[in-house]
């Protein structure tokens, strides 16, 4: 019983350190952050954040992770009821929407630091990381999609090619919002332009 107890507190702790790190990571970006940096905004001891993660590389890595499964399993839970995709879409557009102008406005986004550490690191391991969230992404985009497809929305044969185009699209905007030249309308054309394409005639 001692020991479930511990290792519900260390996973607690554990948490804790992540949900600082992100913030700090979105704030600073991954380039301006070291682990003393993150050790000061948690507010605890050299030792015991080495007890967790061994470097900044590790940490970011768990962060992203971490951040992928949660936005999977936040976007699967909405899904499985099977709400009206229409409203799923809108939903899911006007989050992107949000994200993007706030990215423009220079507010935090972990963005950022995920593009640093994606131009800097390049291992095998790295590359592997890179893929997953890759993968990860587009199973949410599918996700959404195949929704539609199930109601008779979307056309099921053209949910991959969609996907990937709307996930293009967003890696775009994703970098011209880092310019701050994303403007508002930009965002609204891009967004009705891809609803238009697909949308079966009534």
């Amino acid at each position: 019983m001692a020991k479930v107890e511990l290792s519900k507190t260390r996973q607690a702790k554990k948490e804790a350190i992540l949900r600082t790190a992100t913030q700090v990571f979105s704030e600073e970006g991954f380039l301006n952050v070291n682990m003393q940096a993150i050790i000061n905004a948690c507010g605890i001891s050299r030792g015991g954040i080495y007890l967790y993660f061994q470097s900044v590389d590790e940490l970011f890595v768990e962060v992203v992770r971490s951040r992928s499964v949660r936005q999977f399993d936040l976007i699967r839970q909405e899904l499985k009821d099977k709400p009206d995709f229409d409203k799923v879409l809108t939903d899911y557009l006007a989050d992107h929407k949000k994200r993007l102008l706030g990215l423009s406005e220079g507010k935090p986004s972990l963005l950022r630091a995920m593009y640093e550490y994606s131009f800097t690191h390049n291992t095998e391991a790295d590359r592997r990381l890179k893929q997953k969230q890759v993968n990860a992404t587009r199973a949410t985009v599918q996700a959404v999609l195949n929704l539609g497809a199930e109601q008779k929305k979307i056309e099921s044969d053209q949910v991959r090619l969609l996907a990937e185009e709307l996930m293009l699209l967003i890696e775009g905007m994703n970098v011209l919002a880092l310019t701050g030249e994303l403007q508002e309308l930009q965002i609204d054309r891009q967004f009705q332009q891809f609803e238009r394409q697909f949308t079966l005639s009534d």
